[in-house]
C-alpha cells in the first residue's frame, strides 16, 4: 500500500508539474498586464513601466518566467505579488479559502445527505410511480446548466417578490442589518442577527448548486443498488430471515459504496472549480470568484496560483478516491 501511494504521489507531482506549465503558458498568451497597469494608472510613464516589466520578468520568455515562478514558489515560499491588489498572493488565495470551503461544504452536505436516500429509495422501489418521478428529475437536472438555473432562483426569490420577501443574492452577507426597528451595521449586530443574514445569503447559491448537482449522485446510487440488489448473496440473506433494512443497508449498501464513493470524493474538486461560475453569480468572495477577477485583469501569480490550488485539490482527491477502494472492498490490493 505505502509502495503504491509513493508511486502515485510521485507520478502526481509530475502531473502538476505539467498543469502548471500549461496554465501559465495559457495565461501569458492571454493579455499583457502593463495594459492593467496603465489602466489603474493613466499617467505612469514609460520609464515606470520598464521597471516594472524588469521587477517582474516580463522582459523575458514565458519560459524562463514559469522556472522563474516555480523555483520561487518552491523554495523560497513567494508566490509573488497581486497586480491588481498589490498584495502578496498567498494572503489572498488564504484569505479567500475559507469563504469557499464554508459554502461548499454546506452543499456537500445538503446533495449527500438527500441524493444518496433517495437513490437507495428509488432503487428499493423500482418502476414505482415515485421512482419514475426521481428518475424524470435526475435527468432533468442533469441536462440544466447551474449558471441558468442559478439566475432563475435569482429572479423568482431574490427580484419578482415583494422587497420584505426577497432573498439576498450578492455577498455573504448584508452591510446592514435591521434590528429592532433600526438599521445597524454588521459588525455592531448581535451574534444570532449575523447568523441568520448569512443563512439567507446562502440559501439562493447553496439550492442553485446543490438541486442540480445531487442529480447525477442520485443516479449513480440508484444505478449501483440495483446491480447490487439482484446479486445472489442479497437473495440469501433475505433467505436467512434478515429484515429489509439489514439487507439494504448494512449488505447491499456497503457493496453499493465503491461507485458510490468515487462521486463523492470528486465531486469536492469539482464543486470547488464550479465555484467560479457560481461565486460571480452571487458576488461570493472565494476562491472562484478570485481566479475570475485575476484572469480579467491579467493577474498571472494571482491567477496561477489559485488555478495550482484547485488542481492540487483535483489530483489529491483522486489519490484519496484509488486508497478508499482498499478499504471498502477487502479484494482491492494495492502493491
Amino acid at each position: 500500500m505505502w509502495t503504491y501511494i509513493a508511486r502515485q504521489l510521485v507520478q502526481r507531482v509530475f502531473l502538476l508539474f505539467l498543469i502548471s506549465f500549461i496554465a501559465f503558458t495559457l495565461l501569458g498568451s492571454m493579455g499583457n498586464p502593463i495594459d492593467m497597469l496603465k489602466s489603474m494608472n493613466p499617467n505612469v510613464t514609460q520609464v515606470q513601466i520598464d521597471a516594472y516589466k524588469r521587477q517582474q520578468g516580463l522582459d523575458k520568455h514565458v519560459t524562463l518566467r514559469y522556472f522563474t515562478w516555480l523555483g520561487n514558489a518552491v523554495f523560497r515560499g513567494d508566490l509573488g505579488l497581486s497586480i491588481q491588489y498589490r498584495r502578496p498572493v498567498g494572503e489572498l488565495l488564504f484569505g479567500r479559502i475559507p469563504n469557499t470551503m464554508y459554502m461548499q461544504a454546506i452543499i456537500l452536505i445538503f446533495i449527500f445527505s438527500v441524493a444518496i436516500p433517495l437513490g437507495i429509495f428509488s432503487a428499493i422501489h423500482q418502476y414505482s410511480k415515485m421512482d419514475y418521478l426521481l428518475t424524470f428529475m435526475a435527468f432533468t437536472g442533469s441536462a440544466i446548466p447551474t449558471f441558468w438555473f442559478a439566475l432563475l432562483m435569482i429572479l423568482a426569490f431574490g427580484v419578482l417578490p415583494k422587497p420584505g420577501y426577497r432573498l439576498p443574492f450578492t455577498g455573504m452577507y448584508s452591510d446592514t442589518l435591521v434590528v429592532g426597528g433600526q438599521n445597524v451595521p454588521y459588525d455592531q449586530a448581535p451574534l444570532f442577527a449575523k447568523f441568520l443574514n448569512r443563512l439567507k445569503h446562502l440559501i439562493l447559491p447553496v439550492f442553485s448548486v446543490s438541486l442540480i448537482s445531487l442529480t447525477g449522485l442520485l443516479r449513480y446510487t440508484r444505478s449501483a443498488m440495483l446491480e447490487v440488489i439482484r446479486q445472489d448473496y442479497v437473495r440469501t440473506a433475505r433467505a436467512k430471515g434478515l429484515s429489509e433494512r439489514k439487507v439494504i443497508y448494512k449488505h447491499a449498501l456497503r457493496n453499493a459504496m465503491i461507485p458510490i464513493a468515487t462521486i463523492m470524493i470528486q465531486s469536492i474538486p469539482s464543486l470547488f472549480a464550479g465555484s467560479l461560475i457560481i461565486e460571480q453569480i452571487f458576488g461570493w468572495p472565494g476562491v472562484g470568484k478570485l481566479i475570475y477577477d485575476a484572469v480579467m485583469a491579467y493577474d498571472y501569480n494571482l491567477a496561477m496560483t489559485a488555478i495550482i490550488f484547485l488542481s492540487s485539490l483535483t489530483v489529491l482527491f483522486t489519490l484519496i478516491t484509488d486508497i478508499s477502494y482498499a478499504f471498502l472492498d477487502p479484494r482491492i490490493t494495492y502493491r
